[in-house]
């Protein structure tokens, strides 16, 4: 009994001693497959970091040249405002560019200058122009652009009379009821330059202004009678008080009114349907058709005796200058008006004009946009490409939710705009109500600085009053503009794109033939005076342009050259 209970306990130890034994292989198992996983993951981390210092490497190497092409892009943006100092710089572009090839700070350089308004070339004729910088830096591309207005280096040689840099501009009263909003349109190209926009009674009176308590006008200032800021300081003194003082009290024409073509063949009635090339007149009304579709091509005059109807769910689509005569009442309800990229349109009304629940302005890029009446409408070509002349005193009215993108002339007329419509341009009348939940957006790009608010335009003499023959313009039509011309030596601006376009056998009044249009208008004492003044102004030009060459130098070695930066584009590869 006793030798078996020594063979049990032997048995027990050898289980132990074979346990352990397998215990401490089973520990040199893996200790040997932890170190083979410590030397992959070694293994791993050097090749991570060799990639990561390559990587860094090649980040570093890219970065600078980013770098460099946007150092470049932002010095380009200086020298091509510097160089637009030139009073013949815009007229020698080649095709857009201003420079090209040239080299800083080892990337090469290209600037191009185009019309914000076309998006073409700009030219001597262009307001407000874009710099479009590329700067090329080993295969990298930047792209830097800048908007601000063409430099005005002719503007004692010119006017505007039309008081288009005026957002909202009353000849008797202004009222603003309920909620009533006026502010820039956040969308135009120039809005970017922070201007003030304006607004007031052509006398220079708080008298007949009637802005209520909850109406708003942001950015805003008052026009009053009172002398022109001298300096920076005056300027941002009367912005602080947000008035705009200008010396005199404004004259404002009455819109053109053209008298019956004589020798021409009129209808009874026009229906507008399909394509419209040719100019037509009728003795009775107009329409175009509800759910039809006219496209207007061209230069053409459309002069209409009766009445004239864009009816419901009509579309009326201008791809020329299209300028439209209704004699009776116009009324565009429910349907759409849009003018193309290459056409412009001028509505001349001397009765009513009611648009109700309608849409008119630029084609629009966006299907989907309808009646924008918040603000954000996108721009599509601005509102200078849509005039509507009342030339009477009749009523304006804009209701039902519509949306005009355009310009509203009406001095002896009320302008209503009523039942949450929106106007994105200006408007100028006798009486002006926005009504409760209604909006004014003005579009900066209206405002060439030859008008009423600049001291330097050719509305105002060299001692600070107005020209004379100014207030003697009585119609904004060619032949009074073409007869201030020739009293004056000052060039004016067109009434509207459309209408220039197709008067005197389609040239416009800022065309080639201007002074050969002036010579046959003009007398041989009026030819004199008009030599003389001429060379009295020119000189002036020469001084200004000398004040002003002075002073933008300045500006570009200092804190800007009146140029906003947009900032810049994605980082291209040369090949994109």
């Amino acid at each position: 009994m006793m030798n078996n209970s020594h063979a049990a306990v032997g048995t027990r130890m050898n289980a132990r001693m074979n346990t352990r034994a397998r215990s401490r292989a089973q520990q040199r198992g893996v200790a040997v497959i932890l170190a083979l996983i410590a030397v992959s993951v070694a293994t791993l981390l050097g090749l991570s970091l060799a990639t990561s210092r390559d990587a860094t490497v090649a980040t570093s190497s890219n970065l600078s040249k980013v770098a460099t092409a946007r150092a470049a892009a932002a010095s380009g943006i200086d020298l091509a405002s510097a160089m637009l100092l030139k009073a013949d710089a815009l007229a020698s572009l080649n095709d857009a560019t201003l420079f090209n090839g040239v080299s800083i700070n080892g990337a090469n350089v290209r600037a191009e200058v185009r019309d914000i308004e076309t998006g073409r070339p700009a030219t001597n004729e262009s307001s407000a122009i874009e710099i479009i910088v590329h700067a090329e830096a080993d295969g990298l591309v930047q792209i830097a652009r800048a908007v601000g207005r063409a430099p005005m280096l002719d503007a004692p040689m010119r006017a505007d009379l039309d008081c288009s840099e005026f957002a909202l501009l009353g000849t008797s009263t202004i009222a603003l009821l309920g909620d009533a909003h006026v502010s820039v349109w956040n969308k135009s190209p120039l809005a970017v330059l922070g201007e003030p926009v304006r607004y007031g009674l052509s006398s220079g009176s708080a008298t007949g202004l009637n802005i209520g308590r909850a109406a708003t006008l942001h950015g805003c200032v008052e026009l009053r009678q009172d002398s022109f800021t001298q300096g920076k300081e005056e300027f941002e003194q009367a912005l602080a008080t947000k008035l705009c003082p200008i010396p005199a009290a404004i004259h404002v024409p009455d819109g053109p009114r053209p008298e019956r073509p004589e020798g021409v063949d009129a209808v009874a009635s026009l229906m507008l349907d399909g394509l419209v090339a040719q100019s037509a007149t009728s003795s009775g009304d107009a329409r175009v058709p509800a759910r039809g579709s006219a496209t207007m091509r061209g230069a053409i005059t459309i002069d209409i005796g009766g009445n004239f109807f864009v009816e419901r769910g009509a579309r009326m689509f201008v791809e020329g200058a299209t300028v439209v005569v209704v004699r009776g009442n116009t009324v565009i309800d429910a349907g759409t008006v849009e003018v193309g990229q290459t056409g412009s349109l001028t509505i001349i009304a001397i009765g009513d004009l009611s648009i109700d629940g309608a849409f008119v302005g630029g084609a629009r890029s966006d299907p989907s946009e309808i009646r924008d009446a918040s603000g954000q409408a996108n721009y599509d070509g601005g509102a200078s490409r849509v005039m509507i002349f009342s030339s009477d005193q009749g009523r304006v009215l804009i209701a039902d939710g519509s949306v005009v993108k355009g310009q509203i002339y009406a001095p002896q007329a009320r302008v209503d705009v009523e039942s949450l419509s929106a106007v994105y341009g200006r408007i100028l009348g006798k009486e002006i109500v926005l009504h409760e939940g209604v909006a004014l957006y003005y579009d900066p790009t209206l405002d060439g600085r030859l008008g009423w608010s600049n001291a330097e335009s050719g509305i105002w003499t060299e001692s600070g009053t107005v020209v004379t023959a100014v207030r003697e313009v009585a119609k904004l039509d060619d032949t009074s503009l073409l007869d201030f011309a020739a009293k004056t030596g000052l060039e004016p601006e067109p009434s509207s794109i459309a209408e220039a376009s197709v008067v005197t056998e389609t040239q416009t009044i800022r065309d080639a033939n201007f002074d050969d249009r002036l010579e046959q208008v003009s007398t041989e004492s009026t030819k004199n005076i008009r030599m003389l003044r001429k060379s009295r102004l020119m000189q002036r030009l020469q001084e200004l342009k000398r004040a002003h060459l002075e002073s933008a130098l300045k500006s570009v070695e200092g804190s800007g050259s009146g140029f906003v930066s947009l900032g810049f584009e994605a980082v291209k590869g040369e090949d994109d």
